[in-house]
């Protein structure tokens, strides 16, 4: 393979008169630049150019050119240079001074977004307005619209990409207007704690609830959808449908779906939203249903000590969601890894009603009045007390191989599926506890 000298990359800058008396001698020695460009390899508009000082710099090899061909020598060239430098220097200062004019121009355009308030008026977010500003932002270069058509209800927007050597056409479309209603602001929460990653626009969840529902988002808001199972080697495969799928070979086993849109554009808006969470919460009135899907994310329902719990790591977002789960009184205490809400009958009747996760909605409705399914781990609790009645805690503890039952016995008897007497208590099963047992079903 060709390699190119670093002598290949020198620059001399010569003096502006030698520069252009130089070339005009070969020009006049050859008859024209035509064969003068013929000697020096080099087309005869670049002799004019050198010539007519086009150009501040002239290649070591050309001057060399010129000396051979004794239109100058090496003393006239050393007294008239004013400086030598590497192309490859050149060239990166060129390019950082243009990245440097991009990033401002960028930045420029991205201060130049319409704030949130302008764009959700009357229970509505208005994309298109977003999107005409935003458009600046990835509209040009390689990725340059072919056209941004205007219909009824949406946007569609059309654009090339290449991949090994193919050129192929991305059509997408986006809702004008977004109604901000149940529907979205569930979804929202949603997105904010089980976002896909990148240009993927959804959600990524085990339950098919859940799923269900972000399917029927998407195609609402004209979204083409793809659905990948990222699953553990070694798991048994889950019944569900896919389109794509993954195997990972990690110690933490476990699977899950995303279900999505490959839409980065999509994804950019919500992020946007994001950046103004604080506002949006504080404009719409149904903000438990946005912690709800938030919930049906990122939560989950501790029996053992009376729970509820918001999954969250990011400080920045922990804090916004504090303050507003505080002001509706279903905030205690953040443990370092959950926000954590101890009061029921708050629970039950701000967030329990727009729970779309149907297991975790049988778990509140058990905690919170002794409905529903019974839980798998009280079921064994039951069946144990209905065969050996008059154990003590410690003893059905010992017996079912658990550190402890306390918990899980208090809730029971809470709730009237057992019966206890004595101290310490010893347990019996109820006729409620009787017809859990029969048909699981209460």
């Amino acid at each position: 393979m060709f390699r190119m000298d670093d002598s290949d990359y020198l620059m001399i800058g010569l003096n502006s008169s030698f520069q252009k008396n130089i070339f005009q001698k070969i020009i006049d020695k050859y008859g024209s630049s035509v064969n003068a460009g013929k000697i020096l390899g080099i087309p005869a508009s670049s002799v004019r150019g050198y010539k007519n000082l086009y150009f501040e710099s002239v290649p070591k090899e050309l001057v060399n050119k010129l000396i051979g061909v004794k239109v100058t020598n090496n003393l006239e060239v050393k007294l008239n240079t004013i400086r030598t430098f590497d192309k490859r220097d050149s060239v990166n200062i060129i390019l950082t001074k243009g990245r440097q004019k991009r990033t401002k121009q960028l930045k420029k355009w991205k201060s130049e977004l319409p704030g949130l308030k302008t764009i959700l008026k009357n229970r509505s977010l208005n994309f298109e307005k977003w999107f005409l500003s935003y458009q600046k932002l990835i509209n040009f270069g390689v990725r340059k619209f072919n056209y941004i058509k205007t219909n009824r209800n949406y946007l569609e927007i059309s654009y090339d990409m290449h991949s090994k050597g193919h050129k192929k056409e991305f059509v997408l479309k986006f809702p004008r207007k977004i109604k901000v209603n149940s529907n979205f602001i569930y979804f929202f929460g949603l997105w904010c704690g089980d976002r896909s990653g990148g240009k993927r626009f959804g959600v990524c969840n085990q339950n098919k609830c859940i799923i269900k529902f972000v399917e029927n988002f998407l195609i609402e808001n004209y979204q083409k959808i793809e659905k990948i199972l990222y699953i553990s080697k070694g798991l048994t495969m889950p019944s569900l449908d896919y389109d794509k799928k993954f195997v990972i070979d990690k110690e933490i086993k476990g699977w899950v779906l995303s279900v999505h849109s490959t839409n980065g554009i999509f994804s950019s808006f919500f992020n946007y939203i994001q950046q103004y969470l604080i506002e949006f919460l504080s404009m719409i009135r149904d903000k438990n249903i946005f912690f709800a899907g938030l919930f049906d994310a990122e939560g989950n329902v501790s029996l053992h000590n009376k729970s509820f719990r918001w999954t969250c790591k990011n400080l920045e977002l922990v804090k916004i969601y504090t303050n507003f789960l505080r002001n509706e009184g279903l905030y205690n205490r953040y443990d370092g890894k959950c926000i954590i809400s101890y009061d029921r009958e708050r629970f039950y009747k701000m967030i329990y009603p727009h729970l779309r996760h149907d297991k975790k909605i049988n778990y509140v409705a058990f905690l919170c009045r002794g409905e529903g399914t019974l839980p798998k781990e009280f079921i064994k609790i039951l069946g144990y007390i209905k065969k050996e009645a008059g154990g003590t805690a410690k003893e059905i503890a010992k017996a079912l191989k658990e550190n402890k039952v306390y918990s899980e016995l208090k809730l029971l008897s809470d709730f009237g599926f057992i019966s206890h007497e004595g101290f310490p208590h010893r347990f019996k099963i109820t006729s409620k506890g009787l017809k859990s047992l029969g048909d699981l079903k209460l």
